[in-house]
């Protein structure tokens, strides 16, 4: 320790400081400058022109080869923000967090995609798509993908062509599609209109798609074509009730309600037959009663004060204490409490209500 600050008092250390430091400086400047370019450069950079157009002047990289301050900055190298100086496009999406650099997760590191000193033959926007995970940033899987029918690697414009923001609205699935089958293309395009991310995801969804999970097709309903349900080529959010697609009929008059498959099966409409009565049809003492005996107007309401005078059920529910009114017996409000008719099923009901308190 002695020996070392007595030489650090040595005029040649003095001396071989100083000129190290002037040494260093020397070199970065002389880097930043552009004059050490050829000498410390990893490789050529980039002669490609993209679309042709000058940004700030310039139509390449290669242009600017020597003015290494273009996009790198002491101790930080490599910055975004040097980048973003002259592609303002870029800057843009990443602000309002749209398109293709602003969705994507790393774009402040625009070497992980556009990787430079590859020679002046290199394309900067061939981007390998293997550290994409397109399914999670888009909802379409890039599995089936990866190169067109004449076997040769995709890139984001052979889909997207040179759309700027990169938007599902700007795919051009048609642009491979129709060149490999025309004929089904063209059908397919016809019939289901050109938003090809409604049905596929890439995977594809509904390569393998089983249309009993949502609707089962059959009966009559097994002749239908897909148009034929799925008018305007809405797939998405639509009802399986049968009122969705067939309007009441004339013979109904208002009678029956929609509820049609209380009645009907997909066979056709006829024969019908109600096959859904949660009431007892053969209530009280007089076998299986006529529809009209509680159905006095229509099919959908029913008033139990045709049978039950109204003075006798507010005694009876008094005795019970529960209140009744004219307006709630010929309402048809009964079956809240007595959904099936059959006797004793209300008592069961309030023991099973007061149970649970």
């Amino acid at each position: 320790m002695q020996f070392l600050k007595k030489f650090m008092r040595t005029k040649f250390f003095r001396i071989s400081f100083i000129a190290g430091v002037l040494v260093a400086g020397a070199l970065v400047y002389l880097h930043f400058a552009g004059y050490l370019g050829p000498f410390l450069s990893p490789g050529p950079i980039s002669a490609a022109q993209g679309e042709g157009k000058a940004i700030n002047g310039y139509h390449s990289h290669a242009e600017f080869e020597r003015e290494c301050l273009h996009c790198h900055q002491p101790i930080h190298c490599l910055s975004a923000s040097r980048c973003q100086e002259c592609h303002h496009d870029v800057a843009e999406q990443r602000e309002n967090t749209e398109g293709l650099h602003g969705l994507l997760a790393g774009t402040d590191r625009c070497q992980t995609c556009h990787q430079e000193h590859n020679g002046r033959e290199a394309e900067l926007t061939d981007v390998p798509m293997l550290n994409i995970d397109h399914l999670a940033l888009t909802g379409f899987s890039l599995e089936h993908h990866q190169t067109d029918y004449a076997g040769n690697p995709l890139t984001c414009d052979s889909c997207h062509g040179h759309a700027e923001r990169f938007s599902a609205t700007d795919m051009a699935c048609a642009t491979c599609h129709l060149e490999d089958d025309p004929v089904f293309a063209a059908d397919h395009s016809q019939r289901f209109g050109g938003e090809c991310l409604i049905c596929h995801d890439g995977v594809d969804r509904m390569r393998n798609f089983n249309h009993a999970t949502v609707f089962v097709r059959e009966g009559k309903h097994a002749e239908l074509t897909c148009e034929d349900c799925h008018t305007e080529r809405v797939f998405a959010g639509m009802t399986d009730d049968c009122a969705g697609c067939h309007t009441e009929p004339d013979v109904h008059a208002g009678h029956f309600g929609t509820d049609c498959v209380r009645c009907h099966v997909s066979t056709g409409w006829l024969p019908a037959q109600l096959t859904q009565h949660t009431f007892k049809l053969d209530h009280g003492d007089e076998g299986q009663l006529e529809c009209t005996a509680c159905h006095v107007t229509n099919y959908t309401t029913y008033a139990c004060n045709t049978c039950h005078a109204d003075s006798e059920m507010q005694t009876a529910h008094m005795a019970e204490n529960v209140i009744t009114t004219n307006e709630s017996l010929a309402a048809g409000q009964c079956g809240e409490c007595h959904p099936t008719g059959i006797a004793g099923e209300a008592d069961a009901a309030r023991n099973t209500a007061n149970a649970s308190k």
